[in-house]
């Protein structure tokens, strides 16, 4: 036998150890498998009503919440968008919301939707091998089915497309007088649908269609990606009665129909827990995050944080969040606090991280950072966080607006709108169950109107209609335009602006805002609504009060996915704040002023009519009589003369 030179021998070693190389990492990726990871949005819960986070001071019961958090890892300062929409875009693209053209809450009827080439986190997941379905709200669009969920890379979706429904018939009222639709679809990637449903309670729906995607997987060798995004706890205020039981203890009504909402949020992540734990197994993570700070006006509270939902203050944007890590493998170990700054565009990111798909990143633009090594071991891996940046050609609502966290500095520049400037931002109230902590403005006993006019329920959904489209324009207090600086490690309350103290800060931040801004595209107009409404519906099954063929259409898809949307004809939505109360007011009262008006006719309006009238009869014939057009003897003479004929004849 030949013997080979020392170059082949070393050239057959080399082949040899490539082919083991090669082989190994072969197997490596087919071993290598992704944690579950499910996702949990809840709508419009603020920093203080979750127990853990108040430290057991606030009177909101949330045992599973508290239980799953503090074996989890804290995040205190979890930082989203001031609204739904935003947010939402945020967390489904690893964007900023500016980036995404979607600045504000989508209005129905709106054309809006996430760009067509802005890959989604269902998406790239599913390249990385998971199964991914939605359960709950989406509110990214729904003019289109490629704007769906479905549309945009989910395997299926259980829920609803917008805001504000009736948690019971699942009901969309643009006005009392305007009723849009059913919100509640079940629907598949190949497009198959259904439109069905009952009256159980949101929030449980949503729990029982998560809950069974998870038993649905137990057998699946892939991992699951699970969004659930509850319509809880946003207005209207309809909690099932079974949780709200749980919070007689609360005198004020709006908290403790909104603790109602709470605790059925408590129990049906409860319940996504404990199937994830038997299902899927330990090698799973659970995030849950709010996608805004609390409405004080529907009973949530962010003290001691100021303001609320759709302001850029703390209150607004800090939400309560949380991880838990079944395996540990992924976090520093439960019981811990993560104090550095995080994004809600940052999960995208950091999912891939987890799902060892960090290569699927590398064509796509992020404004979301990788938070997986930071929270693995502490260390901060963000320094800054943008809030909200626009300009007046953005928005006719949204005048010239920067928010912006830069370190330790957080600067607010622009026309400031805080639909609760008259809350003070004051510890104390935390765990207060007195109702003068609440808001007492004008509006609130027309809203007691509401509850006797209409019962409780359909109150509650006139009542967020109204709140939400007349309020929260009208009502708010104007604090602006200004510029605000502050320190939020020595001033985490937002009391003492030092704009004057820093103008270089000031600056800096401005500058470093606006770079974002000016390289953003252009946003989509929330207001400019399709003028159909009756083209966006369709029929379906419905049990209980749905079951009219009035009322049973739901909102579905209305246009092609081939349509260019800038050939559609849209008219502005209706914005006149004073005329929609004024329509609102008329629209209640008329009842009200038909029967004062019969019971007047039949008390004394009769004899009173026949006065006006004899008189108004008084005055025609004297001004006939001076404008001599009126003969007062001209029958007699015509009598006379027709008296004086028969005699002749």
């Amino acid at each position: 036998m030949e013997k080979q030179s020392p170059i082949s021998e070393i050239r057959s070693a080399m082949q040899s150890w490539l082919l083991l190389l090669v082989l190994l990492a072969i197997i490596g990726h087919i071993d290598a498998k992704g944690p579950n990871i499910i996702y949990i949005l809840v709508d419009d819960v603020g920093w203080a009503d979750f127990d853990y986070n108040t430290k057991g001071n606030t009177s909101i019961p949330t045992p599973n919440i508290d239980r799953i958090a503090n074996e989890g890892t804290k995040l205190k300062s979890h930082y989203t968008h001031p609204t739904c929409t935003p947010s939402r875009a945020a967390l489904m693209t690893g964007r900023y919301a500016l980036n995404t053209g979607l600045i504000f809450a989508m209005f129905p009827g709106s054309l809006a939707g996430l760009p067509d080439d802005m890959p989604t986190m269902p998406q790239l997941l599913r390249k990385a091998g998971y199964s991914a379905h939605m359960v709950g709200k989406w509110h990214l669009g729904h003019s289109q089915w490629k704007q769906t969920p479905v549309g945009r890379g989910f395997e299926s979706h259980t829920g609803s497309m917008l805001w504000d429904l009736d948690s019971f018939d699942k009901s969309m009222w643009l006005d009392p007088w305007d009723f849009y639709g059913l919100d509640w679809v079940e629907a598949h990637e190949n497009k198959t649908f259904k439109h069905s449903l009952n009256e159980t309670h949101a929030t449980k729906l949503q729990t029982a269609a998560a809950v069974k995607k998870i038993e649905e997987h137990k057998e699946k060798e892939n991992p699951l990606f699970l969004y659930v995004s509850y319509t809880a706890a946003h207005s209207p205020l309809q909690p099932d009665p079974e949780y709200e039981a749980k919070c007689l203890h609360i005198p004020h009504l709006w908290r403790r129909q909104f603790c109602g909402l709470v605790v059925g949020l408590d129990a049906g992540i409860g319940q996504i827990t404990k199937a994830a734990r038997e299902n899927v197994g330990e090698d799973t993570i659970i995030v849950v995050s709010s996608d805004n700070g609390g409405s004080t006006l529907f009973g949530g509270l962010n003290q001691p944080l100021r303001s609320g939902k759709l302001n850029q203050f703390e209150g607004g944007v800090r939400v309560p969040a949380f991880v838990h890590d079944f395996s540990g493998k992924y976090t520093n170990g439960s019981g811990q606090e993560f104090h550095h700054k995080m994004q809600i565009s940052d999960w995208l990111p950091t999912f891939l991280s987890w799902a060892g798909a960090k290569d699927l990143a590398t064509n796509v633009t992020f404004d979301g950072i990788d938070q997986s090594e930071a929270l693995k071991t502490g260390s901060p891996a963000r320094n800054e966080v943008l809030i909200d940046v626009y300009t007046s050609k953005d928005s006719h609502d949204k005048k010239n607006m920067v928010a912006y966290i830069k370190g330790k500095y957080k600067l607010i520049q622009g026309d400031i709108r805080d639909p609760y400037y008259y809350i003070e931002p004051v510890a104390d109230h935390v765990q207060s169950t007195d109702p003068k902590w609440f808001p007492r403005v004008p509006y609130e006993k027309f809203a007691r109107f509401l509850d006797y006019l209409f019962g409780e329920r359909k109150a509650e959904m006139h009542r967020a209609s109204f709140m939400n489209y007349f309020l929260f324009q009208a009502y708010a207090k104007r604090i602006g335009p200004q510029t605000l600086l502050f320190d939020l490690e020595n001033d985490i309350l937002e009391e003492h602006n030092i704009a004057d103290e820093h103008p270089e800060i000031v600056k800096d931040i401005l500058e470093t805002a606006m770079a974002i801004r000016n390289k953003a595209p252009p946003v989509s107009n929330y207001f400019e609504i399709y003028p159909h409404h009756d083209e966006t519906i369709v029929s379906g099954n419905c049990t209980g009060s749905g079951r009219s063929s009035k009322l049973c259409r739901f909102i579905h898809p209305w246009l092609a996915d081939d349509v260019d949307l800038s050939t559609v004809t849209v008219v502005p939505a209706e914005r006149g704040a004073l005329i929609r109360f004024i329509r609102l007011i008329l629209f209640l009262a008329s009842p009200f002023i038909a029967i004062a008006i019969i019971i007047w006719y039949i008390c004394c309006g009769r004899h009173s009519l026949k006065r006006i009238l004899s008189k108004r009869s008084n005055n025609g014939y004297e001004k006939l009589l001076s404008e001599k057009k009126f003969d007062p003897f001209a029958i007699e003479k015509k009598s006379a003369f027709v008296e004086e004929k028969k005699q002749k004849l």
